[in-house]
């Protein structure tokens, strides 16, 4: 579909560059997303001709859309990066049910221009890595300038001023804001009662929602980003610039007894005037809130010249409940689900609840009941198969109430990606972006799943570019803001990631994520003294976190920290007692300089006898901590007999084994550490050619791939060089390993799978320096545990 246009082109008035991901123009240098440059490209390669949807998708998506959502992002995408109006187009034109055509000339730049114009380095590359001993020195000299970068990085973004959300967190210019985007700021509490306070914030949530569900409007802003305007002496021209948006809508509540009266003002942001002024004064019901709330979105689509669909027409006109008890539970409710603790999320559950039980119609409730069940699993002490049960049914009865409900499709995606089933996830959340078009939340969860789902760069590219919408949507959103910089990182771009980072704490230093993610940051590039101080000030802020606070655990162990590390865990133990803790103390036991095996193999065998395996989506997950268990214990033959059930084609005949191994096995959603042992049972049992093939595919994966970064391969080529015999690739493989960083899970070089690299001279002086850093930086963490972090 492409034709001669990788080597740079001239669009109007802008060059492009595909290799570079870049645009260069009128407005300076713009990067877009990968995704977004090849629908470019592909249009670009057929200029003045119509490229019709279904070959766009087909090709760029290799049919896994489930909808037209993500080509209708990237053009929109484009349009906003070129400066275009897709009503008045000069680059880019819809056409209406068939696809899009570029009706801006296109003019070849060349390869030379391209070399001319960015200075591509000669040096020889090999999958994007520098080869050669001058490439190790080039890249340990990138490492010392990119410590520095980061270090000028946190003493610059802690110390500046607080840059407007529209400048986003990696730091682009964005341009005019689109015409029809809109925020919302916080409604002002005109009541005598200050408790009143809640429902004034429901009205607000309700509109803001309801506006989410326009597909003609571009951009709604979320609550999160709006929040810090409630008391704001700021302009509104300011407002507008710092949101990104061209309009705002802001107003009053009063609440008396039995009346309730609401003030709206609608504000072009960039001149602070009135589009329109409004006051409704009402009974206080159910109904009439709802009414208003309709009205007032109706309002806004009038000054706006807007055109709602026939299905958003008929939406405005539902009433969610007639229930106000149970629409001030629900209210409640959304407010403690949005705090993120522990003790939040119990109290929320209550509230929804209770809202289901005034209003057993009230599909909304249910919604948010599902949902503060999920996010008991990472921020409680629910295990994740527990919610199952609870969540399907409450999202089953959301639907049947409400089958157009994009947030309940929204929340049954999150519950298939708990129960590892990817495609149906998928297919989920493009149908509740579909349904509600500005909703955040969505874009956030499908970013993170994209992410989780696989370790391919072409699934985190396609996760950034929906964390950048929900980013634009809800600029302040701590839990994006995080999300963006792992993604970042699993890209290997490690600057932006820390930087997106820190300034994320900047903006909301309370948030306890940030600090944890730091800290896996920190410890993946080998600086596991400095991680775990990050993940105290994690467990500082949150301690009823149970992710946050076993990462801390985590930490001390691989700093070989045993008693700090067992006090940890005893004491997570005892706070989060719903969690199985065998693997955990497995671990501990393992990781000691003389391991304590025979408490480790009673341990394994408790796990095996509790089926401890089921407590985790599929039982996948499980299995492979047991699986890797009795590896760590040299009990190959019974790990061999969980991967022969996990894995049953690898070990099947040759047809079925030649069926699948063609497969990029390395990027596999579950990784390549499985494959690596599945391939070692298979050399173990005279299936050389079959191990082989698997490993010689990892190896080849490995050359496009960062040790320590991104999309990390540790020490994987080590253990496949032991397994093979091949002793000196080994030492020089664990040699390079130490050099680039990898310290995470260095203990694992005790286990009896290295048993055969115990008498050679390079490999105990690597293991006996690998051993002696960890003591360094262990000595560090404890001369430095109680400084400041900045």
């Amino acid at each position: 579909m492409r034709g001669n246009t990788q080597n740079g082109f001239r669009l109007g008035d802008w060059q492009v560059y595909p290799l570079r991901n870049l645009l260069v123009g009128p407005r300076g240098e713009i990067h877009i997303e990968p995704k977004v440059m090849q629908v470019l490209d592909c249009l670009a390669s057929n200029p003045g001709e119509v490229v019709e949807r279904g070959k766009l998708l087909d090709d760029l998506w290799d049919g896994r859309a489930f909808s037209d959502e993500p080509l209708t992002r990237c053009i929109a995408a484009l349009r906003h990066a070129l400066g275009d109006s897709p009503t008045n187009p000069e680059y880019i034109q819809t056409i209406p049910k068939s696809g899009y055509r570029l009706v801006c000339p296109v003019e070849s730049l060349g390869q030379m221009a391209e070399d001319a114009d960015f200075g591509e380095p000669s040096a020889t590359r090999k999958g994007g890595l520098l080869t050669g001993r001058r490439g190790i020195a080039l890249a340990a000299f990138l490492g010392l300038i990119l410590i520095a970068s980061v270090y000028v990085a946190y003493r610059s973004i802690l110390t500046g001023p607080v840059e407007s959300s529209q400048l986003a967190v990696e730091g682009t210019t964005q341009s005019a804001p689109p015409v029809y985007s809109i925020a919302v700021l916080p409604f002002h509490n005109r009541s005598a009662v200050a408790e009143d306070a809640f429902f004034v914030d429901g009205i607000h949530d309700d509109i803001l929602m309801q506006l989410a569900k326009f597909s003609s409007l571009e951009k709604v802003i979320s609550r999160t980003s709006v929040e810090r305007y409630r008391e704001t002496g700021k302009p509104m021209p300011q407002i507008g610039q710092e949101l990104g948006v061209a309009t705002v809508l802001e107003g009053s509540v009063q609440r008396a007894g039995d009346r309730v009266r609401i003030n709206v003002q609608f504000i072009d942001a960039a001149t602070d005037d009135h589009l329109w002024v409004e006051s409704y004064d009402r009974e206080l019901t159910a109904e009439n809130l709802f009414a208003v709330q309709s009205e007032i979105s109706r309002e806004i689509v009038g000054a706006l010249q807007l055109v709602l669909t026939d299905e958003e027409n008929e939406r405005l006109q539902a009433v969610p409940t007639t229930s106000l008890e149970a629409y001030n539970e629900f209210v409640l409710g959304r407010q403690e689900l949005a705090k993120r603790t522990a003790e939040a999320l119990y109290r929320a559950q209550a509230h929804f609840e209770k809202a289901i039980e005034l209003d057993s119609d009230y599909a909304l409730a249910y919604v948010g009941l599902a949902d503060s069940l999920h996010l008991q699993n990472p921020f409680a002490d629910r295990r994740r198969v527990d919610s199952f049960a609870p969540r399907q049914a409450a999202i089953d009865r959301a639907l049947a109430l409400d089958p157009f409900l994009g947030e309940a499709y929204t929340s049954l995606a999150s519950l298939r990606v708990d129960q590892f089933s990817y495609k149906e996830a998928v297919e989920y959340f493009l149908k509740g972006i579909e349904l509600s078009p500005n909703y955040a939340t969505a874009y956030e969860r499908y970013g993170s799943a994209l992410i989780n789902r696989g370790r391919t760069d072409s699934d985190n590219e396609e996760a950034l570019l929906y964390l950048r919408k929900a980013i634009e949507l809800d600029p302040m959103s701590a839990v994006t803001t995080e999300s963006l910089g792992h993604v970042l990182w699993r890209l290997g771009r490690v600057e932006e990631a820390q930087t997106t980072l820190l300034k994320g704490i900047e903006r909301n230093p309370e948030y306890p994520r940030f600090y944890g993610r730091m800290a896996d940051q920190l410890s993946t590039l080998g600086r596991v003294g400095e991680a775990a101080n990050w993940a105290r000030a994690a467990t500082r802020l949150a301690p009823s976190d149970f992710g946050i606070r076993h990462r801390e655990c985590n930490l001390y162990l691989e700093l070989g920290a045993y008693q700090s590390a067992e006090r940890c865990y005893d004491s997570a133990e005892e706070a989060f007692p719903a969690r199985g803790w065998f693997f955990r103390k497995l671990v501990l036991y393992l990781s000691r300089s003389q391991p304590r095996e025979a408490e480790a193999a009673k341990l394994v065998e408790q796990l095996a006898q509790l089926e401890l395996t089921r407590s985790v989506g599929d039982g996948r997950p499980g299995k492979e901590l047991l699986a890797w268990s009795y590896f760590q214990l040299g009990e190959v033959a019974k790990a061999r007999s969980i991967y022969q059930e996990l894995e049953p084609d690898l070990y099947g005949d040759e047809d079925v084994f030649n069926k699948v191994h063609d497969e990029d096995v390395f990027n596999k959603g579950y990784g390549g550490g499985t494959m690596a042992r599945v391939a070692y049972t298979l050399y173990a049992d005279g299936q050389l050619d079959r191990a082989n093939y698997l490993f010689d595919g990892m190896l080849e994966a490995m050359q496009s791939l960062h040790r320590t970064r991104g999309r990390a391969y540790g020490m994987m080529d080590v253990c496949i060089h032991v397994t093979r015999g091949e002793k000196q690739k080994a030492i020089s493989a664990l040699r390079e390993a130490i050099d680039m960083g990898w310290r995470k899970g260095w203990w694992v070089l005790r286990s009896p799978y290295y048993d055969s690299m115990r008498e050679e001279p390079e490999w105990i002086n690597l293991v006996n320096e690998l051993e002696a850093d960890i003591a360094r930086q262990r000595q560090w963490y404890e001369n430095h545990k109680d400084d400041p972090l900045f």
